[in-house]
């Protein structure tokens, strides 16, 4: 779980940046960066929604006796 958080999230931090330098080119849809935006918002969602993810985890964490 931590792991599809962390990727899926830094895969889209990274699509989400070049749209912004590539400005309305980043939104065209000849553009890799778009296809890479199309294609990873399932993904996010296939297995769960990170938000899922991160109260299983927090959970889990708490059960084991670890506090933040």
């Amino acid at each position: 779980a931590m792991t599809k958080i962390f990727v899926s999230e830094a895969v889209w931090r990274v699509a989400d940046r070049a749209v912004q330098i590539m400005g309305a080119l980043g939104i065209s849809d000849d553009t890799p960066v778009s296809m890479i935006q199309r294609e990873l918002r399932p993904f996010r969602i296939y297995d769960g929604a990170s938000e899922l993810h991160r109260a299983t985890l927090a959970r889990r964490i708490f059960q084991h006796g670890l506090r933040p």
